[in-house]
């Protein structure tokens, strides 16, 4: 099986914040940042398999600390694992202070992507100790949204339509 590296797949893209990116709180609107995140994810799954994919879900949504104007932002995201033909990603946006250049983690979030053909996806394999740490949840993480699709008819059941 043909193997592939965390860092083989890393996405960095950064970012200026202008008034017209935020929302009537004065940070970044979460519209937009989840917007960016799809972007900059995709971007990674392309890394792995050259496809059509597809985003399936998001996962682990984490607004750490608010994006204002005073900061630009830098989104990292890498593939932390993958089965059958799903990829799933990881995304963290690092803020950095316009005038001290001091950094903090953001946000950070996992997505889910689909490829939409049948493929035979490479092994991930991380090298440094944070790929090692998320791509050590990946088999959990994967558990959990097994578990949550094959409730999906029930919970779509109980909700209105009308």
């Amino acid at each position: 099986m043909k193997q592939i590296t965390c860092q083989e797949t890393r996405t960095i893209s950064e970012r200026v914040i202008f008034d017209g990116d935020l929302n009537d709180k004065g940070t970044l609107f979460g519209g937009k940042t989840l917007s960016l995140l799809d972007e900059n994810a995709g971007l990674a799954s392309f890394k792995v398999i050259k496809a059509k994919i597809a985003t399936a879900s998001y996962d682990h949504v984490n607004f750490w600390k608010p994006i204002t104007t005073d900061k630009y932002i830098k989104f990292e995201s890498f593939v932390t694992g993958v089965s059958g033909r799903q990829i799933e990603v990881f995304t963290k946006i690092i803020s950095h202070d316009l005038k001290t250049d001091e950094r903090e983690i953001a946000f950070s979030s996992f997505c889910t992507l689909v490829v939409l053909q049948a493929v035979e996806l490479p092994e991930i394999v991380p090298e440094t100790p944070e790929e090692k740490y998320l791509c050590a949840g990946f088999r959990k993480r994967l558990a959990g949204r097994r578990a949550d699709y094959r409730q999906r008819d029930e919970f779509l059941s109980h909700l209105n339509i009308e």
